[in-house]
């Protein structure tokens, strides 16, 4: 038996697969998970006015912003990846991203330009901002999303399924998934693929959404560091043991590249680059 859904959820269509599973009990489960996307989204979007994301950009650098447990965990989780990457992985590139017209102006005091993830301070479950800043998580929370929906699923171990959110994915039950890595502007002959099982995979790229500004082409990824825009031409894919921490990997490899490779060991991930120019190379253990 296959429950096979589909929803548009988080900018983007969520597929729902279910193996082995009465149709209601598996109709059930997908409709908890679409649950939890959709409440993720409500939380951690940029653009909703009332998000945690948009409260605290509106109000944390004059106070302590108390924020749902979840929103709090993937922050908590961007700092943490923020600290391995040595500031590359940056959530607080909402002012550039507002620049470059990848995200809507937020009604927020203006964001300070020197502002790193060393001014978010974690408080319990409140956060506040040691001076205003924009924090954008659309490079971490649909990796959340997708994980929290196969909590919410609550499967048996024997029970096969793939969530599927726009390519950032996760597969869990006993069996190997075989997922062909789809960069943009690739001949299918050139398209590879890989097995996942029990795990989670995230792709990001700069190589369709890349955009002109002020005569520089930018692309909506940003180096934390610099604070500049990280190749256009660049294609990512990580696997690594759950779909929130793909996410993240994939923005250290977007901007670092070859450089991100202690990053990928310490989270036990592999990742698969794509770029114009060189072509195909593994970061990792993994075989493409």
């Amino acid at each position: 038996m296959t429950a096979l859904r589909a929803r548009p959820l988080l900018g983007t269509r969520v597929d729902i697969r279910i193996d082995g599973l009465p149709d209601a009990e598996a109709n059930a489960a997908i409709d908890a998970a679409f649950a939890e996307i959709a409440e993720v989204h409500r939380l951690m979007s940029f653009h909703e006015p009332g998000s945690d994301v948009s409260r605290l950009n509106r109000a944390a650098a004059a106070g302590p912003v108390a924020i749902d447990p979840r929103t709090y965990a993937v922050i908590a989780f961007a700092q943490e990846v923020a600290a391995a990457s040595g500031g590359v992985f940056d959530i607080c590139i909402g002012r550039r991203l507002v620049t470059w017209g990848f995200l809507p102006q937020p009604e927020a005091p203006a964001a300070d330009p020197g502002a790193t993830w060393r001014d978010i301070i974690l408080e319990g479950h409140q956060v506040r901002f040691a001076r205003p800043l924009w924090i954008d998580l659309g490079g971490i929370a649909k990796g959340y999303a997708v994980d929290m929906a196969l909590k919410a699923m609550a499967l048996l171990p024997s029970v096969q399924c793939v969530i599927n959110a726009g390519g950032d994915l996760r597969v869990a039950g006993p069996q190997a998934e075989r997922i062909a890595l789809r960069a943009p502007r690739l001949a299918d002959a050139a398209i590879p693929a890989i097995e996942i099982a029990d795990g989670g995979l995230a792709s990001s790229s700069g190589l369709e959404d890349a955009r002109v500004h002020q005569g520089l082409t930018v692309g909506p990824h940003v180096d934390g560091v610099s604070g500049e825009s990280v190749s256009t031409q660049r294609f990512v894919s990580v696997t690594a043991a759950d779909c929130m921490t793909a996410d993240a990997l994939t923005k250290v490899v977007m901007a670092a590249g070859v450089g991100s490779a202690p990053v990928l060991r310490r989270y036990g991930a592999t990742a698969y680059m794509y770029e114009a120019e060189s072509g195909w190379s593994v970061l990792g253990e993994g075989n493409i």
